[in-house]
This record gives structure tokens, sequence and C-alpha cells, in this order.
């Protein structure tokens, strides 16, 4: 045998592995650098999407929007929690990388108390559009955020929603007929029905009604009919139940309110109303929103025939 020949393949064999583990540990500890430096700025992509979003929250105006630009591809992800007196509304997001896996879990959640954002549950792309409404019932409740990508087809949509798209300048959403939408655009009828979203208006009150996706069914009243077309159908649920119990506690501020007023010389007698009001509201869910609804109108037109408003 040729000692000196099988000595020098075994160098050679030993330096190649000790090689491969060297470029293993590199690559190992190269994409685990990456991966948690992805982590750390997914991170703050989240806490700095949340400061964004509060600006764009509304004073005297009835709607905002704008485009969330981002340099990479971005994945957003929408968690609703109901629990005790308000919820919480999460917002976590996950970037695109051409280096180890191509999406990693998303980074820390930015968590908020008083947000409510109607979306899917993850929205992916590199714009995202965001408009807000607030919820009157009777009174302001909250903004509504509604976040969305891609194309929509509004068909035959009546002339309210017609004209709120055009004024809000909302991208990605054309006005058209069923035979004339975009390529690849997801339809939404509003007077007919065999579209991606059929919207189905109550005969008497065409700002309420139900939407229908191939999950299921919801109901909406007023401007929530973006949130039913828009969002995950567990995601819609959450966010009105949560913002059910926001009007429950507003509604007894109300109550307390009225019974100062009372003390200072200007009467309204809805504090009872309002106290009825509230404990229908605090299990209140998408279900059950027409009949909120009718004691919101009962209320309103209340305060209407008021001297001293309360709202």
């Amino acid at each position: 045998m040729n000692n000196k020949g099988f000595e020098f393949s075994f160098a050679w064999i030993f330096a190649i592995i000790v090689g491969a583990v060297v470029i293993f540990l590199a690559i190992y500890t190269t994409t685990s650098l990456i991966g948690n430096s992805r982590y750390e700025s997914d991170t703050k992509i989240a806490a700095q999407l949340q400061s964004i979003l509060s600006p764009i929250e509304t004073n005297l105006e009835e709607g905002k929007s704008i485009v969330l630009g981002f340099s990479d591809e971005t994945r957003i992800y929408n968690e609703c929690r109901n629990f005790g007196t308000f919820g919480e509304q999460k917002l976590s997001t996950a970037t695109k990388s051409g280096i180890g896996k191509e999406w990693m879990e998303p980074g820390v959640a930015a968590k908020s108390s008083n947000k409510y954002i109607f979306s899917s549950k993850i929205l992916q792309g590199k714009e995202i559009y965001v408009f807000v409404k607030p919820l009157k019932m009777p009174y302001k409740v909250a903004d509504m955020m509604f976040m969305y990508t891609g194309k929509y087809c509004f068909v035959n949509p009546p002339n309210d929603i017609e004209e709120e798209i055009n004024d809000l300048q909302l991208p990605g959403i054309t006005i058209n007929n069923s035979e004339n939408c975009p390529l690849g655009s997801r339809k939404v009828c509003f007077s007919s029905s065999g579209c991606d979203i059929d919207v189905r208006f109550n005969v008497e009150d065409d700002s309420s009604g139900s939407v229908v996706k191939k999950e299921g069914t919801v109901r909406y009243e007023s401007g929530l009919i973006y949130g039913a077309i828009f969002s995950d159908f567990d995601v819609y649920g959450c966010q009105v139940e949560r913002l059910m119990k926001r009007n429950s506690e507003l509604a007894q501020l109300y109550a307390a309110k009225t019974n100062f007023l009372s003390g200072e010389g200007c009467s309204s007698n809805l504090a009872g109303d309002l106290i009825s009001y509230s404990d229908s509201l605090k299990e209140a869910d998408s279900g059950k929103l027409s009949f909120i609804k009718l004691l919101s109108d009962g209320l309103k037109e209340k305060n209407d025939r008021l001297n001293c408003k309360l709202f």
C-alpha cells in the first residue's frame, strides 16, 4: 500500500470536511444574524405603522385616506382580540428577503385599545391602501380604519358610495359595470349577484343590509359596509363587538353628562334611555346591528329636539 498516497488523500478529505463545516457555520451565523436583524426591523416597522396611522384619524371630516408605501414586499398581520372593556388591536409586520427564509415570523406586534382596523388577517404588498371613517351611533363612537390591497371593481354602487370613493380618491377601486371590470379585480355587486362579494341592501333603507362572500354572510349598518367588504369575517365580527363595547361605555358617560346638565337647569330626560342603550350594547355583535341602529336613531331624534344637545 502507498502510505504517502493514503495520507495525502486523507489530508485532503479532512480539509474538505473542515472547510465545509466552516462554510456551513459561516452561512448559519450570517443567516441567523440576518434573521435577528429582520425580526428587529419588522418590530420597528409595526411600531412606526401604529404612529403613522394615528394622525389620519378624523376630527370634523367624514373621511381620510393614505397610501402606505414600503421599500420591500411587506406583510401586515391584523389581529383583533375581544376581551375586557375595550379589547385589543394588534398589528405586526414581516418583510420579504432574498437571503435565508423568504418570509419569517412577524416581529413583535404593536398593540392598541382604541384602534379598530378592518382588513384581511394578512395583507401583502409594497403598497397598502388605508381610509378612515367615523362610526356614529348616534354620537361619534370611534374612527374605523379600512385597509386593503389589490384591485376592486364596485359594480353599480349607490350614489353615496360612488361619491365617497371619488371624494376620498381611493386607489385600486374602480366603478363600472360587471363586463368592464379590470382584469384580476375582485368584483363587488351592489344591485345584482354573482360577484366575488355581493352587497344586499334592506328594502326600506340602503344604508343597512348584508354582505355575502364565500365564507358566509354578515350584517352591516352605515359605514360598517366597508368593514364587511374588505375584512375577513372573524376580524369584522371582533371589531364590531369591540366598537359596541366602546359605545356602551360612552353611553354611560353621556348618561352622567345629562344628569350633570339637569343640575344646571338643562334637563334632557335621556339618562334612562342612555343607560338602557348601554346595557343593550354590552353583548352586542354584528347580528344585532339592526336593533342597535333602531335604538341609536331613537336617541338621535330625542337629542335633536333638545335645547341643550348632549351630542
